[in-house]
């Protein structure tokens, strides 16, 4: 056990691929880290986490004590994966006494390439449209070049400068509106959601921006509000009706 709490755990289940990361603050951003990530489409994040976790600290050799703070990943995200994080996150946090770290998923998902900058991130929000949001890499800390926002895949990169690279779960599904000789020579790197590295990158850049916070501060960003949210009554199948009555 080391002798002050100088670990970070780091979590973010708000895309396909669920993320749990283990490092030391004083470490860096390239320092070891103990990883455990899942493509599972976060089906099994809330059964699963919390052995993962454990897992992690027994690879490590440290206990939860050990814990400076914990990272979590607030989205934009799944309703589901990412509540399920925050939940995690803020139970762990609150029964050690210690702070949490809201960490963008966007800058997470922008942290997993060596690219230059600048760095477009993007997550399949459906209904034809990506939530994006522009990152810069200055030495090895992220910075938004712009807020996150929903917009289709052809505006978020109109709005880019040439030599953007473009990563993320969105990228895929909408490929066909990026014309790479057309955008400025954009180059794409589809994944399913934000690597171990990319997660600790963002999470370390937040905690040294905006430093850690009460966990009653930690809030979800969802990739976009449901149709009940929205007062949209929209049904999923034609109505039916029996011959019955």
């Amino acid at each position: 056990m080391s002798d002050a709490p100088d670990w970070m755990l780091v979590i973010d289940a708000s895309t396909p691929r669920c993320v749990v990361v283990l490092g030391r603050l004083g470490a860096g951003a390239e320092g070891p880290l103990f990883a455990d990530e899942q493509d599972d489409d976060g089906r099994q994040a809330s059964a699963q986490l919390h052995l993962r976790i454990a897992a992690l600290f027994e690879r490590a050799g440290i206990v939860a004590a050990d814990l400076a703070c914990v990272g979590c990943g607030r989205g934009p995200g799944t309703f589901t994966g990412t509540r399920v994080a925050i939940a995690m996150s803020m139970g762990l946090a609150e029964g050690l006494g210690v702070p949490v770290v809201a960490v963008s998923t966007l800058a997470a998902v922008a942290g997993s390439i060596d690219a230059p900058p600048p760095i477009l991130a993007v997550l399949d929000a459906r209904r034809g449209e990506v939530y994006a949001g522009m990152f810069e890499r200055r030495g090895d800390t992220l910075a938004a070049a712009g807020p996150e926002r929903c917009a289709t895949l052809e505006a978020a990169v109109a709005e880019a400068p040439p030599g953007t690279h473009l990563v993320g779960p969105g990228v895929a599904p909408y490929a066909d509106q990026v014309v790479p000789e057309i955008d400025g020579g954009i180059a794409r790197t589809p994944l399913p959601g934000p690597t171990a590295r990319g997660l600790w990158r963002a999470a370390l850049s937040a905690h040294r921006a905006d430093g850690p916070r009460d966990t009653a501060t930690l809030e979800a960003t969802y990739l976009r509000e449901s149709y009940a949210e929205l007062g949209v009554n929209v049904a999923k199948r034609p109505a039916f009706k029996s011959p019955l009555v």
